[in-house]
């Protein structure tokens, strides 16, 4: 009997470790879960997103705005009564771009009849480093806005949608403007050319128009840019301005985002865009004021140019410049005023 006893203690204790050990162990984890949350504010979001080929297909239904929402992270301030919204793709790690965007074209002016800013589109990282200096760049400058996504090539369907979303609902400008960081934007003529002589103010959606015969999807699929039929049946996207910049009025910003909620999205951002607009029963508009490629421009150019692609940061920098000289070096050339 005594011996009986001293078995049954001997295992109720045994139990009792292993119970105890458990339990340190989980909170331990916990406690690290926590300490990693803080360090990063992206760890604690939902990634409903992979960054495999079948990111979007799964999408059948459209595009899920309220699961694009990062709640973790604080969203950037608008400007009141603002003439134009620039959203700009960036990626997480692409720090020097947006700070030479700050310091060149972004640069707010002290005063300005045609208020505009610029905000920066990011998705989630995993790299913890990373996650910290884009919460001090928050913190510092109020121009991030992180969506709920993996920041992947694939994704960047989602993250135009969700800077679309987020624009027409907490800013509400008369219009956007979504590009990239390797982009110039000529923020001396485009503000006051859309206050004074657009004269499309309701169904505005302008950019560079690609030409037919480069406007067929890709079905090859080692190809960065390859659509399934699955995904998107035509052979033929419709006309659309592409990535380097296209202008929206708001109206046309909001009808786009309600068709994309029963239309899945597809790799190539632009065209997507654009397949979203002719549903919507809006037809693109070409300007040659989009210039998909750099070159050697001369000053008197920046009286007619709004936005300029693949720029350095050297080239940031002297677009910047002449733009300012064309203030003043260009005034006996007469200025379109037309798309």
């Amino acid at each position: 009997m005594h011996s009986g006893c001293l078995k049954g203690l001997v295992s109720s204790s045994i139990l009792l470790a292993v119970i105890l050990f458990w339990h340190t162990a989980l909170l331990r984890t916990r406690r690290e879960q926590d300490t990693r949350s803080r360090a990063n504010p992206f760890s604690g979001a939902k990634h409903p997103f992979r960054s495999s080929l079948e990111d979007l297909s799964s999408l059948s239904g459209g595009v899920d705005f309220p699961s694009l929402l990062a709640d973790s992270f604080p969203e950037p301030h608008c400007h009141k009564r603002l003439v134009l919204l620039v959203l700009v793709t960036s990626s997480p790690g692409h720090f020097g771009p947006r700070q030479v965007i700050r310091g060149t074209w972004a640069a707010e002016e002290t005063w300005t009849p045609f208020p505009w800013q610029t905000v920066f589109l990011l998705g989630q990282t995993s790299d913890d480093s990373i996650a910290r200096e884009i919460q001090k760049e928050q913190q510092r400058f109020g121009d991030v806005l992180v969506g709920n996504y993996l920041d992947t090539y694939r994704n960047l369907s989602l993250k135009v949608m969700h800077g679309l979303k987020w624009a027409t609902e907490r800013c509400r400008p008369e219009y956007i403007l979504k590009t990239h960081d390797d982009c110039f934007v000529n923020g001396d003529r485009l503000p006051a050319f859309l206050a004074e002589h657009n004269t499309i103010k309701t169904g505005l959606y302008v950019g560079a128009v690609l030409p037919r015969p480069k406007r067929r999807v890709i079905r090859e699929p080692s190809s960065n840019w390859y659509v399934s039929r699955q995904d998107y049946q035509p052979e033929e996207y419709p006309p659309y301005a592409t990535s380097t910049g296209y202008v929206l009025s708001l109206d046309a910003a909001s009808d786009i985002l309600r068709v994309a909620e029963r239309t899945p999205p597809i790799l190539a951002e632009d065209a997507y865009v654009g397949i979203l607009a002719r549903k919507a029963g809006i037809w693109v508009k070409a300007s040659g004021r989009f210039a998909r490629y750099n070159a050697k421009w001369r000053v008197c150019n920046y009286r007619y140019l709004m936005v300029i692609h693949q720029l350095s940061a050297k080239g940031q920098t002297l677009a910047k410049v002449n733009m300012l000289k064309a203030r003043t070096a260009c005034e006996d050339s007469r200025e379109v005023i037309r798309w």
